[in-house]
């Protein structure tokens, strides 16, 4: 047993198998301890709720949801006094149980069925059922077991049938509007409710039967003293960062599918200040616009779905294009993958971009970015100049062990100076030492450009990442020490607003600043969302 933890309607267990290199998923569902005239009555509850739809078969998913838990109530009511099935040993406890009941009806008619349980555990971050999915268990890769930053890839003890499959299919055809059949064997779209993305690929491209493919993006929105937690990254690299996106740089952020771009990128916005406006550009909705905006933030969100027939590069050409006509604002990636980059370097160049802009992008090291950017995609070498910053993040194995930790192993600067393809490193991860190296006595062009536009020496511009970073150092400590509230953007935010009050009221003593901050952090009881 690596650990064992409860869902809402499931238990769930993370086991080591014999020879400790496999690791397995071990879902128990809370229906399927049922007593036997239970799951009878629940069967014929759905049953007839099959002969039972609703007025109008073109509603939404939620409605659909709404009206099966308004009728199932009575349903399950009246077939288990017909069949003399106790659902509970009093009124209030029959009442609760016929409520939870209805959510299981729920599941199993209008929703995702077992996919459900998998997609409400926040440790899971992808769910794959290979075809054929009967003969295949399902696959999951988990993060976060037993307080790990490690990336655990489980066999699970789900099979699910070719009937399920079907309908998982059938109903994520039917709340997206796109095709699915065998003149178009591929669908992706967003799942409605379960902040998640599917992929699904049938005959004739997967000949042995359907297959999906489910990826979850996180409910509770990264940050940078988050990722300092988890050991990803190190409170100085954080306090690095947060000074880039302050200064208005240009990053990309690089790394393999899995190994934490999507994280960073979403972690970098919070370092934006309220004042700044955002556009943000995706064609899956990953970013924690809502939280962002419920913070104050000034975002708007452009989301780019590819219809039949569509090109994914031209809709997000276009988007980009059109985010350069509304005005001036930070403008943030999902993915550079072609024609928008030519777009979006052209721009630079001309300082249409706005004040400063973000993305990820597949690659394993700067240079590899670089060669993609230049050479595959087409952007000229003058034009990769308007790049500030390469963010490198990678999946590690420990000395070649099966488990994978994410990490940020880079943090370099374009070289503008010194030619081509040329980077200077800030940062870099010492796998020797096991830790992110100290930040380079090298003098940094782009370091030097902030601290020319604030009006402060290069030293002074040091001692300003210094001090960010032992602030995001004493919210981890916090964290630690009263709980992991102090991770979430709420605190983040409040954090970087007393730094800014700080600076605006001409305080430079960044040792006091720092101080006064972790005495307000560590010497409260209780927070009570001041500082």
């Amino acid at each position: 047993m690596v650990e064992e933890y409860s869902l809402s309607d499931a238990s769930v267990r993370i086991l080591s198998l014999p020879g400790g290199v496999r690791t397995a998923y071990h879902l128990t569902p809370w229906e399927y301890n049922l007593p036997r005239e239970w799951m009878s009555v629940l069967r014929r509850t759905i049953e007839t709720l099959a002969h039972r739809p609703p007025p109008d078969l073109g509603v939404s998913y939620d409605n659909l949801r709404e009206y099966v838990q308004r009728v199932s109530p009575s349903l399950l009511t009246d077939i288990s006094e017909a069949t003399h099935a106790q659902l509970g040993a009093s009124a209030a406890e029959t009442a609760r149980n016929v409520k939870r009941l209805s959510g299981i009806v729920a599941r199993y008619t209008v929703g995702l069925g077992i996919f459900e349980l998998l997609l409400s555990d926040d440790r899971v971050e992808d769910i794959y059922v290979d075809a054929p999915s009967h003969q295949n268990p399902i696959h999951v890769t988990v993060n976060g077991v037993a307080g790990l930053n490690t990336v655990f890839k489980c066999s699970t003890n789900i099979t699910a049938s070719e009937a399920e499959i079907e309908g998982l299919t059938s109903r994520l055809r039917q709340y997206s509007k796109k095709p699915f059949s065998e003149a178009f064997p591929t669908m992706e779209t967003d799942i409605q409710g379960f902040d998640a993305r599917a992929t699904v690929i049938g005959p004739p491209l997967s000949p042995m039967g359907t297959a999906v493919a489910l990826r979850r993006h996180s409910r509770m929105p990264w940050t940078l003293p988050k990722l300092a937690y988890n050991g990803t990254m190190s409170a100085l690299a954080a306090g690095l960062i947060s000074f880039l996106i302050d200064g208005r740089s240009t990053i990309l952020i690089c790394g393999p599918r899995g190994a934490g771009k999507s994280a960073m990128l979403s972690a970098a916005l919070f370092e934006f200040p309220l004042s700044q406006r955002i556009l943000t550009i995706e064609d899956t909705m990953e970013l924690p616009i809502r939280q962002m905006q419920r913070l104050g933030y000034k975002v708007q969100s452009m989301m780019v779905e590819q219809g039949i027939g569509e090109d994914r590069e031209e809709k997000t050409d276009e988007a980009l294009r059109v985010s350069l006509r509304l005005g001036e604002s930070a403008i943030v990636l999902g993915e550079v993958r072609g024609k928008e980059a030519q777009t979006l370097y052209q721009s630079m160049r001309t300082g249409k971009a706005g004040s400063s802009v973000l993305g990820t992008i597949h690659g394993d090291s700067a240079r590899s970015v670089y060669e993609r950017v230049v050479h595959d995609i087409g952007i000229p070498k003058e034009a990769f100049a308007a790049t500030d910053i390469v963010i490198t993040m990678a999946l590690n194995r420990p000395r070649g062990s099966q488990r994978q930790v994410r990490r940020l192993v880079e943090v370099v600067e374009y070289a503008k100076d010194r030619g081509p393809g040329e980077f200077n490193v800030l940062l870099q991860y010492d796998f020797a030492k096991g830790r992110l190296s100290t930040l380079s006595k090298a003098r940094s062009e782009t370091i030097l450009r902030i601290a020319e536009s604030w009006n402060m020496t290069y030293q002074e511009a040091i001692e300003n990442i210094q001090v960010r970073a032992s602030m995001r150092e004493a919210l981890v400590d916090a964290a630690r020490m009263k709980g992991t509230e102090y991770l979430d953007p709420e605190w983040v935010s409040r954090s970087n607003e007393f730094f800014w009050q700080q600076m605006d009221s001409g305080n430079r003593n960044y040792c006091e600043i720092a101080k006064v901050l972790r005495d307000r952090l560590l010497g409260r009881e209780e927070p009570d969302g001041t500082l």
